[in-house]
Parts: structure tokens; C-alpha cells; sequence
């Protein structure tokens, strides 16, 4: 029952799990263009290799770089809603609750 009562009041944030699946979403988009574009670069690769290449290379680097850029926006905003329960918590000690 507090649970539904920490729901309620809004003690507890339903942000944070949500996140955790946008990410997951996130990660997997990323991996369907990165997938898409490898096959795009092959199949350069027949008229231009260098160009595919260029191409194969890039999109590597990219879904590298694309994953590691949606992971640190989702601590960032995971780290925000922490400080902030750390912040109620204080606060709730500081109150006797």
C-alpha cells in the first residue's frame, strides 16, 4: 500500500526506469542504421572501393561513437533524478520523517 501511496504523492519518479528502455530503444536504432549503412557501403564498395570503404569506416565510428553519446546523455539525466532522491531523503531525515 505505500508503494501506491509513494506513487500517489509522487515520492518516487517513474523517469528513471523509464530511461533505462529509451536507452535500450536507442541502442537498438543505432544498430539498425549502423546495419543499414554497412550494407549500403558493401554494396559501394562494387562501384568505388575507396569510397565504400570511406563509407564502411565511417559508419563504424559513428555507431561507436552514437552508443557512447546515448549512454552518457542517459546517466546525465539518471544522475539528475539521483541527486534529486539523495536531495528528498536529506530532506526527510532533516524533517525527522
Amino acid at each position: 500500500m505505500s508503494q501506491l501511496r509513494d506513487f500517489l504523492n509522487f515520492e518516487h519518479y517513474l523517469t528513471p526506469s523509464l530511461f533505462r528502455i529509451f536507452y535500450l530503444l536507442q541502442l537498438a536504432l543505432i544498430a539498425i542504421f549502423a546495419i543499414s549503412n554497412i550494407f549500403a557501403a558493401l554494396a559501394t564498395m562494387l562501384s568505388s572501393f575507396v569510397f565504400g570503404f570511406i563509407w564502411l569506416v565511417g559508419t563504424l565510428v559513428g555507431a561507436v561513437a552514437a552508443a557512447i553519446a546515448a549512454r552518457i546523455f542517459t546517466e546525465i539525466i539518471m544522475v539528475l533524478f539521483q541527486n534529486n532522491e539523495h536531495l528528498a531523503a536529506i530532506r526527510a531525515r532533516a524533517e525527522g520523517r
